[in-house]
């Protein structure tokens, strides 16, 4: 790409290229680029003048001129991937929007007589008294009374000066804060678009042809090749493929997909082609979904925000009386008129949901989903946390921690032996056994017969004309009525009692026990010294494993209160009492028994890698390798807490004095308006900031 350095340092980098403006694709296609670069911190692109400035990362300027040099604007590939929302032009947009706005006050001050001036404030006014009047008539003291009212005043003066700044400041500050609120919801949308924008479609005559994706219909056929994201949801009707599954359900295993297969948009098709009968066109796909509840999730009021609107609702009608005493008591409309220019309620109604919104986005940027800001704010109030066992504190990947050889065999052929029938009925346990079979070089030829499968209980092969079982001690010792002498009787006992255990016989007599463990996460042990030492009193494990495993677990964990062998019911049930109790719950798990647990708690927690339906009941979903993360979640919360506290002082207080100041006569109308609306968007450019320190992301 050609263009030209206009300035250069260790740490900024001004270029103009040889346009006279750029395109709205243009000048995306430079931003998201360079954006997306490693050591670039901001990229601020200039369509009009075509030039960019690019800060980064000392010593990083030498990377960022080659790029430049490689760049080209009209790539297909960088064009495929500019996103569906584009965080540069809705700055852009409404950069516009306020410049334009302000030319048009500037020019109507200086070109305008004022005749002219006066009947415009007029026109543009009525619609503020009217929308006043209607409230006012439903006797709805809202914010729109006021801003009528202070108009109305500046009427009522022929002071028509004061009147069109009032409407000036007022029309600029609603574009402000929806300029503020539209980019928080645009960068946590951004994060989740799945920025397809052409599909392969299936022509009458048999042939494929590229067709934009909001062209597509119902019942549409279109093909996926390797390697493509899956852009809509359908059944398969040709081909077969390996999906990746883990942007909706977290599964790190591949989903095997064939005929009349369900298939998913946002996920990945990793091996293989697809033809794919579209059932959920663009905007109404699963994903689709997932995004929508994204965004609307901050409707989801916290209780902080709920309490805040409440107040500044009470304190309109007050701010309306003291406009009138003041204009009783001085005689003076301008007074009057100043003090109905505070709104109290902008700070809480515009800035705490952005400042909501931008904790989901920082969260979502650690690949935590929030579904709601309350549940945020539920968090930090919690004094209990409920653990499920196996895929939350535990990988939910068996391993063979053990091989105890009996009756004078060699222990790796056991192994090999046992790899050999486990792997033609793959479960958990089977893979551990074929996979430490695998680790540890071992061959297992077919020597044995074709074995079979008895349900609860364990696999039956014949080996050399003998016997061969492997399964639960019921199965092998009691069903069976294995032998086992003694001697290695002992060696079973000396095993440790967390272990799950594999029996295998030959000829009637016992020949081996495995033993198998699902080891704790390291992560969890450390979760749970952070919970406690976040002042989390209350902990919990419940699981459905055995009294011995949980045990173990529990004891690795540091959880002092675990409950064995529980039902989904009993879980659920556990949740409800606590409640009852008065206690803020949080349940965290991974699995389809855990989904009435998370469902009735206050904040119900899911595990990304495991259930679909829990994932989907879930109020929070986080990946269980980084479970450590509800530890961040929790301070997070606390600070979000804070920061929503902290707006709603500040605003109340800073309003206040200017209410304070317009009965002093300190302030015009127009001036208080100015303030009232700086404070609100200065809130909402500080709540739009990390909440975390950086050190800590």
């Amino acid at each position: 790409m050609k263009y030209y350095i206009r300035h250069q340092n260790a740490k900024q980098l001004r270029i103009k290229l040889p346009y006279r403006r750029l395109t709205e694709q243009e000048a995306d296609v430079l931003y998201y680029g360079l954006t997306g670069q490693e050591n670039v911190v901001s990229v601020s692109v200039f369509r009009r003048t075509a030039e960019a400035v690019i800060r980064f990362q000392k010593g990083a300027g030498s990377r960022i001129l080659s790029y430049l040099d490689e760049m080209d604007l009209y790539d297909p590939e960088a064009l495929e991937a500019l996103p569906g929302v584009s965080a540069r032009a809705t700055n852009e947009e409404f950069k516009e929007k306020v410049v334009t706005k302000a030319m048009v006050q500037l020019g109507k001050r200086v070109l305008l007589p004022f005749p002219l001036r006066a009947a415009w404030a007029i026109y543009n006014g009525a619609p503020y008294i009217r929308e006043g009047l209607k409230d006012l008539f439903r006797r709805d003291f809202s914010a729109e009374i006021i801003h009528a009212t202070a108009i109305a005043a500046s009427f009522a003066t022929r002071d028509f000066n004061t009147a069109s700044s009032i409407i000036f400041l007022t029309d600029v500050g609603e574009m402000l804060e929806e300029w503020t609120y539209k980019k928080s919801v645009d960068d946590l949308a951004q994060s989740l678009a799945l920025n397809v924008t052409k599909v392969w479609k299936k022509m009458e005559d048999g042939s494929f042809e590229q067709y934009p994706i909001h062209e597509i219909e119902d019942g549409d056929l279109i093909r996926v090749g390797m390697g493509s994201l899956i852009p809509l949801d359908g059944v398969v009707v040709a081909g077969e493929a390996m999906v990746n599954q883990a942007a909706l359900t977290g599964e790190s295993i591949l989903a095997e997909k064939r005929l009349e297969s369900t298939v998913f948009a946002g996920t990945v098709l990793e091996e293989g082609e697809l033809v794919i009968q579209v059932h959920a066109t663009s905007g109404q796909t699963r994903y689709d979904r997932i995004v929508q509840l994204i965004e609307e999730s901050e409707s989801m009021v916290s209780v902080t925000q709920s309490r805040a609107q409440a107040l500044v609702s009470r304190l309109i009608p007050y701010t309306f009386a003291t406009s009138v005493v003041t204009g009783l008591l001085t005689g003076n409309l301008t007074k009057a008129a100043s003090v109905l220019m505070v709104d109290f309620s902008c700070a809480i109604e515009v800035a705490m949901p952005i400042a909501v919104l931008s904790a989901m986005r920082e969260a979502g940027r650690h690949q935590i989903t929030v579904k709601g800001g309350k549940y945020l704010e539920k968090i930090s109030e919690a004094d209990t946390v409920i653990f499920d066992k196996t895929g939350t504190l535990t990988n939910a990947t068996p391993v063979v921690e053990q091989v105890v050889a009996l009756d004078g065999r060699d222990e790796d052929e056991m192994l090999a032996l046992a790899a050999c029938l486990e792997e033609h009925f793959p479960h958990s346990l089977a893979n551990a056994v074929v996979k430490a079979a695998k680790e540890k070089g071992l061959e297992h030829e077919e020597l044995h017969t074709s074995p079979n499968y008895i349900v609860a209980h364990g696999i039956v092969s014949s080996l050399n004309g003998e016997r061969v079982v492997i399964g639960s001690s019921h199965f092998v010792l009691e069903d069976e009525g294995a032998y086992v002498s003694e001697e290695d009787r002992e060696k079973i006992l000396a095993m440790p009692t967390q272990y799950s255990r594999l029996y295998m016989a030959i000829g009637n007599r016992m020949a081996a026990v495995i033993g198998i463990s699902d080891p704790i996460r390291a992560e969890s042990i450390r979760l749970i010294q952070a919970l406690k030492d976040s002042g989390i009193k209350h902990i919990v494990m419940m699981t459905g494993d055995s009294e011995r495993t949980a045990a173990a677990i529990a004891e690795q964990a540091g959880i002092t209160e675990y409950y064995s062998e529980v039902l989904p019911e009993d879980k659920a049930r556990y949740v409800q009492e606590e409640k009852a109790k008065g206690r803020q719950v949080i349940m965290i798990g991974d699995g389809i028994n855990d989904s009435p647990a998370l469902s009735a708690a206050d904040v119900g927690i899911a595990i990304k890698e495991g259930a679909d339906i829990a994932n989907e009941i879930a109020d929070i979903t986080l990946s269980g390798q980084e479970i450590e993360k509800v530890a961040m979640l929790r301070q997070m919360s606390r600070s979000l807490l804070e920061r929503m506290n902290w707006t709603g002082r500040v605003g109340v207080a800073f309003n206040g004095a200017i209410l304070l100041g317009g009965i002093a006569g300190l302030f015009m109308p127009g001036t208080a308006a100015l303030l009232h609306n700086a404070s609100t968007i200065g809130l909402c450019l500080n709540n739009m900031s990390n909440i975390l320190p950086e050190s800590e992301e």
